[in-house]
């Protein structure tokens, strides 16, 4: 996608890209449009960002962008990417009404950033295989399996750190053959990384890697039109933060529209993510406790390719015989209205809890 051009627009913004839009993208879409950042173009200098306005504004319009996927005023989840109301207005307002500049730091490149551990040096770092993205390629899914090691290991953390940012788009890791049992089981997926995310840090419980079990992770490599026709070689690294034992295993409870799942223990909400990416489609989540209503524990719009894990900023006590359901909300009124209706074995999604 080139750059739009456009004539001369009028100044009829009081926001200036210097004083009030750089601010918000810097916090909001600096990790990725940045120089040498998974985007195709960075937003960081007036420069830079001009070209984009009418871009920005339909993203954003549209909230393709940033690409968090939760409803608003869902305080409940951690580290939301969501524009406040001021800061959309703020966005809208510039990119509309003629992008003025402010004072001559806007056209300040910052320097590429290297990458750094979010969470400080891992207890062990592990280093990823090489892996070339060639000229005449788009893009690629790597794997690579670790055998298992002699003891159960707990990780309170897990954090990709990848080479070249401007290839790596999304990785996952997990924990080949965990057994499971009815609808809860001990969580296979110890991580879901997209650029941008911090990597959260358990406060309670753990992910269990049992004795013998390998680490299988995949990394998916994507370029963007800007590297087209190069080469590009990644070496990323992956970081492990060991907690202390004994710790609560993180657990999994898989639930589908046409399968809830009732508790038969009393347990902590910390997570949910949907096991595939859906389409044009809202996924909510309720639990009902015992002689209770319904409530709404998270609402989100999955994203094909922004596949994450949406942290509760506090664990949600779920007590014995509470029952977790989810429902598929076509976002379309043609889907809605149509004779098509949502799969529900597609429209899966795992709720974390520990005890």
């Amino acid at each position: 996608m080139a750059p739009r051009t456009e004539g001369h627009k009028p100044i009829t913004s009081p926001f200036t890209y210097s004083a009030d839009v750089l601010p918000i993208l810097r916090e909001h879409c600096g990790q990725c449009h940045t120089p040498g950042g998974i985007a195709p173009m960075s937003l960081l200098t007036h420069r830079d960002a001009v070209p984009w306005g009418e871009s920005l504004r339909v993203e954003l319009t549209a909230g393709h962008m940033p690409p968090w996927g939760v409803d608003r005023g869902t305080a409940r989840v951690r580290a939301s990417e969501t524009l406040s109301a001021r800061e959309l207005n703020v966005l809208l307002t510039w990119a509309t009404g003629g992008t003025p500049p402010g004072d001559a730091g806007a056209e300040q490149e910052p320097a590429p950033v290297a990458p750094v551990w979010a969470l400080g040096e891992p207890d062990t770092v592990i280093g990823l295989p090489s892996f070339t993205l060639g000229t005449d390629e788009q893009e690629h899914t790597a794997e690579v399996t670790f055998p298992g090691i002699g003891t159960d290991r707990l990780l309170r953390a897990i954090d990709l750190l990848p080479g070249t940012p401007a290839i790596v788009r999304s990785a996952t890791v997990d924990v080949v053959s965990t057994p499971s049992s009815g609808g809860v089981r001990a969580e296979q997926l110890l991580a879901l990384w997209v650029p941008g995310d911090e990597p959260a840090l358990l406060v309670r419980g753990a992910f269990r890697i049992p004795a013998g079990a390998s680490l299988r992770v995949r990394l998916r490599y994507r370029k963007t039109w800007s590297y087209e026709g190069k080469a590009m070689t990644d070496q990323s690294r992956l970081g492990l933060y060991f907690a202390p034992a004994p710790t609560a295993p993180v657990r999994a409870v898989t639930i589908s529209p046409a399968r809830p799942v009732t508790l038969t223990q009393a347990a902590h909400a910390i997570a949910i993510y949907p096991a595939a990416a859906l389409a044009d489609t809202a996924v909510v989540v309720t639990a009902t406790r015992p002689g209770r209503r319904a409530e709404e524990l998270l609402a989100f719009h999955p994203r094909p390719g922004w596949t994450r894990r949406f942290w509760f900023r506090d664990p949600l006590t779920l007590p014995r015989g509470t029952t977790l359901r989810v429902r598929l909300v076509p976002d379309s009124p043609v889907r809605a209205t149509g004779s098509r209706k949502p799969d529900g074995a597609a429209g899966q999604v795992v709720v974390n809890i520990v005890s």
